[in-house]
């Protein structure tokens, strides 16, 4: 447990350009949120205790009994044609602990090749792959604390361009099932690129120090989430003050405004209304994404998220819809189904 713990607090005290934000890192699409549950929800989730082997992308330690041998796939249409997508299988390996294979992509779609007089060169395409071994095991039989580790190589290929790297997860968990509350602390994507693209110039991958508490209330159907993400860099503020344009004039901001906006942008806030063990209803706010995709005169709902889960027959069926920005909304779809119920085989 102390060596988990080392790990991940080492994750908020590295100087490196790992923290950088903003298109200067590689493999960005590993923070993408990896079910529609999670996109509900804000796009960050690290703590719910659930049946679905999706969160285990957020954090490894989630791995439960309840997510063995369960399969599930995600598919999202981002903006345009690319397209984002999950897929994994539970699996339990008692007594040693519990295992999770997944796998994560992006694919951008096909462009035209034009040489540099403008002549047409046919066609090529663009995609990130990523697979995920993950691991997880209470400390004890008995114990309310779990730990979870999980490696992800990493592979891109723009037209002929290709790059491998690889990623590791580290995931820490409390979770009391009598007072129905969690509290979780994870370190995602700390790594390397080993193969850069044809630059021979290595970049690095952005890594993030998580902590999120969820509690179910015991007399009404709310689960209530609060997660803080990018721990291990504070100041996220991509600019001290903000300009109109149109007047010309620049708005200035106290110690307070400035340290509790820098606060907000490591929120997210995630609420589950538990209508039956069959159906739910979801609502994500982003302070982040709504601080740095909207616009100046008009936020609109940028920001905001909302799905829905619901049981039918043996499957389970996810939507969620997260705005982003005035220009679109994206739109993620997930099922995951459980083996052992399409058979008499007992797992």
């Amino acid at each position: 447990m102390r060596l988990l713990v080392i790990i991940i607090l080492l994750g908020t005290q590295l100087q490196a350009s790992y923290s950088q934000i903003g298109g200067t890192s590689a493999y960005s699409f590993l923070s993408l949120p990896a079910s529609a549950h999670v996109a509900s929800l804000g796009g960050h989730n690290v703590s719910i205790v659930s049946n679905e082997p999706s969160f285990i992308f957020s954090n490894p330690s989630l791995i439960t009994d309840s997510t063995q041998r369960q399969v599930f796939l995600t598919a999202s249409r981002i903006f345009t044609d690319v397209f984002y997508g999950t897929v994994g299988l539970g699996i339990s390996q008692k007594p040693w602990g519990q295992l999770f294979f997944g796998m994560q992509y992006v694919n951008f779609g096909n462009f035209a090749r034009f040489d540099e007089l403008g002549n047409p060169q046919g066609n090529f395409s663009a995609a990130d792959y990523s697979l995920c071994i993950a691991y997880s095991k209470p400390f004890r039989n008995d114990s309310l604390w779990t730990y979870g580790f999980a490696i992800k190589p990493v592979f891109s290929q723009y037209e002929s361009h290709t790059s491998f790297g690889i990623a590791f997860d580290a995931g820490l968990r409390y979770y009391h099932p009598e007072k129905l509350w969690s509290i979780a602390l994870v370190l995602n994507n700390l790594g390397a690129m080993i193969k850069p693209y044809e630059t021979q110039q290595n970049e690095p991958i952005r890594y993030d120090v998580k902590m999120g508490v969820s509690k179910k209330l015991k007399h009404a159907p709310l689960r209530l989430s609060v997660t803080f993400t990018n721990l291990n860099r504070w100041d996220l503020s991509d600019y001290r003050n903000e300009s109109n344009n149109l007047l010309d004039t620049t708005k200035h901001y106290s110690k307070i405004q400035r340290w509790s906006d820098e606060l907000l942008r490591h929120t997210v806030l995630g609420t589950d209304i538990v209508l039956s063990k069959n159906l739910y209803v979801a609502v994500g706010y982003n302070f982040q994404r709504r601080k740095e995709l909207g616009t100046y005169t008009r936020l609109s709902m940028t920001g905001f998220s909302w799905g829905l889960g619901l049981k039918l027959y043996r499957f389970q069926l996810h939507y969620a819809r997260a705005s982003y920005h005035l220009a679109g909304a994206t739109n993620t779809f997930s099922l995951s189904t459980r083996l052992s119920e399409w058979g008499r085989t007992k797992y």
